[in-house]
């Protein structure tokens, strides 16, 4: 079976992700939460710590870059007319997401997220476990390294399996557009 690609990948300088680490780690943590509203509280499903950047940081232009070329390249073409605040998230010992997706296309939403855009903060030799991947029909596992971009549809499987020593830094963006139709 034959489709169009399942993810972009780009990446940026490492000293980009150290400043990135360094300035969202002052913010406010909270357990992070699932669900359309963001309400639901579910360690056995999700279990990491976030951070949320102010509504136009700095990177997030990178990060949005990332997403419209890999919406060109690998020729998904959706309409995107906005996007969320950076989510930092950290991963400690025994932290993960199981699968899920990004968009929630039943809930009748005049928007819906269309593009998913994550960024690898730190080395993955600095922590064990925190695979990032991506599901269909199969699973496949990212090759992320400190300062890989992944862009890919909000609609895909994805997870990150627990960490099991150390400690995982990602930031992340959600690119939005019109209700699927």
């Amino acid at each position: 079976m034959s489709h169009l690609p399942i993810w972009y990948l780009s990446t940026v300088p490492h000293g980009v992700c150290d400043r990135l680490v360094a300035e969202l780690s002052s913010l406010p943590s909270k357990d992070a939460t699932m669900g359309i509203g963001g309400d639901q509280l579910q360690h056995s499903t999700r279990n990491t710590n976030v951070r949320f950047a102010e509504q136009g940081h700095w990177f997030e232009g990178t990060l949005k870059q990332t997403a419209d070329e890999g919406n060109k390249v690998c020729k998904w073409d959706y309409l995107v007319a906005g996007n969320e605040a950076i989510q930092f998230a950290e991963y400690g010992v025994n932290q993960h997401y199981h699968w899920h997706t990004d968009t929630f296309t039943l809930a009748g939403n005049p928007t819906e997220r269309k593009l998913t855009v994550v960024c690898l903060l730190n080395d993955p030799s600095e922590f064990e476990g925190g695979e990032f991947q991506v599901r269909l029909y199969n699973d496949y596992t990212a090759p992320l390294t400190k300062g890989s971009v992944i862009a890919f549809p909000s609609i895909l499987e994805h997870r990150v399996t627990p960490v099991l020593s150390g400690v995982r830094h990602s930031a992340t963006i959600w690119l939005n557009g019109p209700r699927f139709r």
